[in-house]
């Protein structure tokens, strides 16, 4: 998995690549929390249209960051989704409480206005 941050405006935007599988979850989740304690009460932007497959342990792990940082008055955010990927996110109805956006310019054209 590689990650690479960079920053827009007050926005942290983080490509993601490569897959979330057991392997690599453990990785995936030391980032999320390395995230959550640096940005935590910021906007996080997860660009994930370079990742290929994720396990449930994933989107467990996105979940509970979600939760942290939404309790800290933070917002992390989705976008770039896979059609398989974000089928899991309709199935799952976490759509409806974790915003996510077709692309990464989507997502920074709402959020300039936020």
């Amino acid at each position: 998995m590689t990650f690479e941050l960079r920053e827009s405006g007050n926005v942290i935007i983080v490509a993601v690549e490569g897959q979330v599988r057991i392997l690599t979850q453990s990785e995936f989740k030391e980032y999320m929390d390395m995230l959550y304690e640096k940005y935590g009460n910021g906007t996080v932007l997860l660009d994930m249209q370079k990742v290929s497959y994720m396990n449930s342990a994933a989107i467990g792990i996105i979940v509970d960051t979600f939760r942290r940082f939404r309790d800290n008055d933070g917002r992390l955010i989705l976008s770039g989704l896979t059609p398989e990927i974000a089928k899991l996110f309709e199935v799952t109805k976490l759509n409806r409480f974790i915003e996510i956006y077709a692309d990464v310019g989507e997502a920074e054209a709402k959020l300039v206005n936020q």
